[in-house]
């Protein structure tokens, strides 16, 4: 069943200001994300991107508790490249803007 506008626009919010307050932890700390951490990161981030909401929510909560990066992916050199927490906010914003 598809959401109603409003309750569209509250999940995508959502997902959105969990994943900025994971950079935010992340800038506190003063590190880039880990492997694992990024991996999530970027599901949530395409989730996010084609309005898989719960999904988004369950990538994020997967990248809080650094959960394994799955064995099908783990040998994926694109797995392995790094992202900066600024590059990863930057993609966020982009995201947000494009369907704003």
């Amino acid at each position: 069943m598809p959401l109603n506008p409003t309750a569209h626009a509250t999940a995508r919010r959502n997902v959105a200001e969990r994943f900025d307050r994971f950079l935010n932890v992340l800038d506190r700390a003063r590190r880039p994300p880990n492997r694992r951490e990024l991996f999530w990161l970027r599901h949530a981030l395409v989730n996010l991107q084609e309005a898989e909401y719960p999904a988004g929510e369950d990538a994020i909560d997967k990248a809080e508790r650094t959960l394994p990066v799955p064995e099908h992916a783990a040998n994926d050199l694109s797995t392995n490249a790094g992202a900066t927490v600024e590059q990863l906010r930057a993609h966020l914003d982009q995201i947000m803007r494009a369907e704003g």
